[in-house]
């Protein structure tokens, strides 16, 4: 079979806005039974969320799964259909391709985090297997939760930098298009109800910009697991202090609360809304680009 199946999976992958790490085998040293120089892998976490990681190797007809962790069945990117931890369904079941599904595992959430593509060689049963492993991320989005002045000019800097700019505002007066000609979409309805429909993925990046103590909390506590790469909340220490102590006694973990920018944006002295939100994108960028 071609490249077909690869491709396939690769479509997919961007099309859900889901990440996905692509490898080339350059060179195989050894005995690595079922690796060829020139075959192509994606690695993708499981679907739905909690299945284990699963890979698919380029031109294996059906391009089923294999999974790379665990010891629990995996459910087949495709359809459902299980198959055992570390084997691979049908005739390609060799060696060589169980221990590349171990490697990936380890090295592909670096690579996705690093957003760069990397060569790395991995100790494969007997043999060497260099790698080219190329990050597949979607889109990065800006999420704004709050259509007022900030998330205003918030949202025209972000399409000027070229982000996907997602608001939401349960106010029909500010979400609508006319205010957010760079938006991707402008969605009116209650925060919590329009976050449980969102997809929120790791080129995600939530902005917190609403009118009030209350809608603030109510987000930051819809977003505060989420697999987000930036949580930022504007506010006054005090305010922001409010939320976290109100979070904390509902639960929340100090890790989880010490991922989110509160004030949001960089120390720049800003006072005017636009002021405002060229700091916030410049944390942004500084963390999409992953600046110090």
């Amino acid at each position: 079979m071609n490249k077909l199946a690869f491709f396939q999976e690769l479509f997919t992958a961007l099309e859900e806005q889901q990440p996905a790490v692509a490898a080339t085998v350059v060179r195989v040293e050894g005995e690595a039974p079922g690796i060829n120089p020139g075959e192509h892998f994606l690695w993708r976490p499981g679907i739905p969320e909690g299945v284990p990681v699963a890979i698919t190797p380029e031109g294996y007809p059906g391009a089923p799964a294999l999974a790379a962790s665990g010891g629990e069945p995996v459910q087949d990117v495709r359809g459902g259909r299980g198959y055992e931890t570390g084997k691979l369904a049908g005739e390609r079941s060799e060696p060589g391709l169980e221990g590349l599904a171990g490697a990936m595992a380890e090295v592909a959430p670096a690579v996705l985090a690093e957003r760069r593509p990397q060569l790395t060689t991995l100790e494969i049963g007997d043999g060497r297997v260099t790698l080219f492993l190329e990050p597949v991320s979607p889109e990065p989005e800006v999420l704004i939760l709050g259509g007022g002045h900030v998330g205003q000019q918030v949202a025209a800097l972000a399409g000027l930098a070229g982000y996907r700019v997602t608001v939401v505002d349960d106010r029909p007066d500010f979400a609508n298009e006319q205010l957010f000609p760079a938006a991707a979409r402008v969605i009116c309805a209650p925060f919590t109800a329009a976050l449980q429909e969102l997809k929120i993925n790791p080129s995600t990046f939530i902005v917190i910009v609403t009118r009030g103590h209350r809608y603030d909390y109510e987000c930051l506590r819809a977003v505060i697991q989420a697999p987000a790469a930036y949580i930022g909340m504007i506010g006054s220490r005090r305010r922001i202090q409010g939320v976290r102590e109100r979070l904390l006694a509902e639960g929340i973990n100090q890790e989880a609360l010490a991922r989110v920018h509160a004030p949001i944006g960089l120390d720049i002295g800003a006072e005017t809304p636009a002021e405002i939100a060229i700091s916030i994108l410049a944390e942004i960028i500084r963390v999409y680009r992953r600046g110090n």
